[in-house]
């Protein structure tokens, strides 16, 4: 699984190129991206995008109008996406769901360590689940068809992962039944807003696909 390291050291702003204009994506934290990760919902990143709506050539004007199109649209997000998650939307989204699925000792995990979703990158916040999660399977070779899972087949990039279920699935045969007991949490609390780094252009990815 390749992992651009850079999407974990900080919030990084985006720009998306659509109907032959660049739209910006502000830099925003974990607990932003989640939600997308979870629900695989890539048109959720739309509602990131920087538009004055009073712009004749907004986005919501070019979405409206067709200017844009659908095809443009889905690999555009799907870069997006991937971008900020530091790897493919496939292995992003997998890992989101059986975080969720296995929540009481992933999220217990993570505010032990006083992990902080309002602040970390949504990079960040994936490796630290991977490393929960890895360290759970216990034998070497349900490690290794674990992280097979999460590799991506080329033919189901933009289809937002219309194999996500059959993989988690896959997982739950190798980590055994969800525990039952929550433990402990004693992260630090975080606050009700969200806040936003100033928008800082981000180097060249490194790591290629």
């Amino acid at each position: 699984m390749d992992v651009d390291p850079l999407a974990s050291m900080r919030c990084w702003a985006i720009e998306i190129e659509l109907g032959g204009r660049t739209f910006d994506v502000p830099a925003l934290p974990a607990v932003d991206w989640w939600p997308v990760l979870v629900t695989a919902d890539l048109h959720a990143v739309l509602d990131f995008i920087v538009s004055s709506p009073d712009d004749p050539n907004s986005l919501d004007e070019m979405l409206l109008s067709g200017g844009i199109d659908p095809e443009e649209l889905t690999t555009a997000l799907v870069d997006a996406l991937e971008e900020a998650t530091g790897r493919t939307m496939h292995s992003a989204c997998v890992l989101a769901s059986v975080a969720t699925t296995h929540w009481t000792v992933v999220g217990g995990e993570l505010a032990k360590l006083g992990f902080r979703w309002d602040i970390q990158p949504i990079g960040a916040a994936l490796d630290a689940v991977f490393s929960v999660v890895i360290s759970g399977i216990e034998k070497k070779e349900d490690r290794d068809k674990f992280l097979r899972l999460l590799d991506t087949d080329p033919m189901i990039k933009g289809r937002r992962g219309r194999n996500r279920e059959k993989a988690v699935a896959e997982f739950e045969t190798l980590a055994g039944p969800k525990p039952t007991a929550v433990l402990p949490a004693t992260g630090a609390p975080s606050g009700n807003a969200h806040p936003r780094t100033p928008r800082l252009p981000r180097p060249p990815r490194q790591a290629a696909r």
